[in-house]
């Protein structure tokens, strides 16, 4: 009988056990290298975004004591916080949705320049706590890596 001659190498199923290793390996090492800080400022500054466009609404959909003030609902932003006020009085807090305290704490970045915006009936963003000197050009606020801007004449925050 003839002798068989055996070939070496390798088997399909090795090869394929080899390659999903290696993949499960480098997900893990690329998952450990990559920093969450940058996702979690892209995320706070959303929330900023859409807590600035609530206060918007709130202030449309509210009625001012326009004896005193023309703007029922504005926010005041710090470098390292935030919170909404009502009827142009800043010890006047109220709670925005998703939050757990008054005031947001910013974490991992400072929010700059700090500044009070409110906003009249129509929406419109104003540079002073009474709601009747409208920004003349657009605000940008520096968070981190993000820049959030509040458009002129309109309150848009894209």
């Amino acid at each position: 009988m003839p002798e068989q001659k055996r070939e070496k190498g390798f088997t399909l199923i090795e090869v394929v056990a080899v390659l999903i290793l290696f993949a499960i390996i480098s997900a893990v090492v690329v998952s450990s290298m990559t920093s969450t800080a940058e996702v979690d400022i892209k995320a706070k500054a959303e929330a900023l975004k859409n807590h600035i466009r609530y206060v918007q609404m709130r202030a449309m959909n509210a009625d001012a004591d326009t004896s005193t003030c023309s703007a029922s609902f504005g926010i005041s932003m710090s470098a390292n916080s935030y919170f909404m006020f009502r009827n142009c009085d800043k010890t006047r807090k109220v709670s925005l949705p998703g939050a757990d305290t008054l005031d947001v704490p910013l974490t991992n970045a400072t929010l700059s320049p700090s500044a009070d915006v409110t906003f009249d009936t129509w929406g419109r963003p104003c540079s002073d706590l009474y709601g009747s000197t409208l920004y003349t050009v657009n605000q940008d606020f520096a968070f981190g890596s993000e820049t959030i801007r509040i458009t002129k004449n309109t309150g848009y925050v894209p």
